[in-house]
C-alpha cells in the first residue's frame, strides 16, 4: 500500500494541488493544476495537445485541461466538472498501474458551503467519491482511494503559510478567484464568527475580463473585443497590433483593473468592514496577479501573498504535513 497526502483547491478557474508519497522526503513535494475545462471526445474526436490529458472514467472519454471547451461560471462545486479535474489531478502524483493508493487529502471548500453543514458534507462526499476509484489518464490506469479529507476555508491558507502578518492583529484576507472573491476578518489570526466575519461575492476574474472585453471594445470603437482575447489582453496587460504593443490599449485596461478593484472595495464596505480600520489586509488568489498595482496603490497597508494562485495551497499543505506525515 502506498500512501499520499494531498492539499487541493478546487478553483472555478483551475485545480491547484500540491502533495507527495508520505513514505518520500521534502524534495519530493510536487505541484500540480490544470485548467477547469473539458471536453466530451463523443463530439468529435481531437488529438491531446498542450497542457491537457485525456481521460476516461466511468466510459465518459474526456479531454480534461486547456483544449476543454467546458468553464465553470456556476457557484456550485458539485459538477462532475470539478471531481473528473480533481481525479486528473489526483492521478499526476501517482505510478500508474498500481493499486491499493490512499490518498490523504486537505480540501479548500467554499465559504458559501463551509456556513451550512449539509452542502459542507455533500461536497466532501462528492468529491471523496465512493471507495476506489479507476481512472486512465493519458493512457495509463490509475487506481486510488480518497481515505480522508479535512475541510478548511478557501482563501484560509495564508493564515497558516504566515501566521506573522495575523499575530495580535486584525486582518482582512480577500481571495480573488475565476468566478467569486471572498473576504474573511481574522483576529489574531482566528475567524471569530465565520457566519459574520465571512463573505463571497460572484465577482472574479470572469467579472474582471467581461470589463476589460467591454472597455475595449469601446476603445476599438464599436469592434467587439471577445471574452478570449479579453483574456489574453489581461494576462499580458495589452492588445496586439499586427504583432506589435498597441499602447492605448494598456491604459484601458488598466481602467477597467481600477475599476473592478474599486468595486470589489465597496463591497467589502457594504458588508460592513472598513478597510481603513483593519491594521491590514491580505491579497491571495491568482486574479490578484494581475491587480498588484492597483491594490497597492490604492490600499498602503496592503500584503500581497508572493506567489497569491498558490498560497491557499501552499498554506493547506502545512496543515496536511502536520496531520498526516509529522
Amino acid at each position: 500500500m502506498q500512501e499520499y497526502v494531498i492539499a487541493l483547491d478546487a478553483g472555478k478557474y483551475a485545480i491547484k494541488a500540491m502533495g507527495r508519497n508520505i513514505r518520500g522526503v521534502s524534495s519530493d513535494l510536487k505541484r500540480v493544476d490544470i485548467r477547469t475545462k473539458m471536453y466530451n471526445l463523443g463530439n468529435g474526436y481531437i488529438d491531446v495537445e498542450g497542457k491537457s490529458h485525456k481521460v476516461l472514467l466511468n466510459k465518459n472519454e474526456l479531454i480534461v485541461g486547456e483544449q476543454g471547451e467546458t468553464k465553470s461560471y456556476e457557484t456550485s462545486k458539485t459538477l462532475f466538472l470539478h471531481q473528473i479535474c480533481t481525479y486528473t489531478v489526483i492521478t499526476q502524483f501517482l505510478e500508474p498501474y498500481t493499486k491499493d493508493n490512499k490518498i490523504h487529502m486537505v480540501l479548500a471548500c467554499p465559504i458559501s458551503v463551509l456556513k451550512v453543514e449539509k452542502a459542507k458534507q455533500e461536497y466532501k462526499d462528492f468529491i471523496k467519491g465512493t471507495g476506489v476509484i479507476d481512472i486512465n489518464v493519458d493512457g495509463k490506469d490509475y487506481s486510488f482511494e480518497i481515505e480522508d479529507i479535512m475541510i478548511k476555508a478557501e482563501g484560509s491558507g495564508i493564515v497558516y503559510l504566515s501566521p506573522h502578518i495575523f499575530k495580535d492583529k486584525k486582518i482582512g484576507v480577500v481571495d480573488f478567484g475565476g468566478l467569486n472573491f471572498t473576504f474573511s476578518l481574522y483576529t489574531n489570526g482566528a475567524c471569530l464568527s465565520p457566519t459574520a466575519d465571512r463573505f463571497v461575492e460572484e465577482f472574479g476574474a470572469i467579472k474582471l475580463t467581461n470589463y476589460v472585453a467591454d472597455d475595449l471594445t469601446g476603445y476599438k470603437r464599436g469592434n467587439i473585443v471577445k471574452f478570449d482575447a479579453a483574456e489574453r489582453a489581461l494576462e499580458v496587460g495589452y492588445l496586439s497590433n499586427f504583432g506589435q504593443i498597441d499602447e492605448g490599449s494598456k491604459d484601458i485596461i488598466n481602467k477597467s483593473k481600477e475599476r473592478f478593484f474599486n468595486e470589489a472595495c465597496d463591497e467589502i464596505n457594504r458588508h460592513g468592514f472598513r478597510i481603513d480600520e483593519l491594521d491590514g489586509i491580505v491579497f491571495v488568489g491568482g486574479t490578484t496577479q494581475k491587480l498588484i498595482e492597483v491594490i497597492t496603490k490604492k490600499i498602503p497597508n496592503a500584503f500581497i501573498a508572493a506567489d497569491p494562485q498558490w498560497s491557499t495551497v501552499e498554506g493547506l499543505y502545512k496543515i496536511a504535513y502536520k496531520k498526516y506525515i509529522a
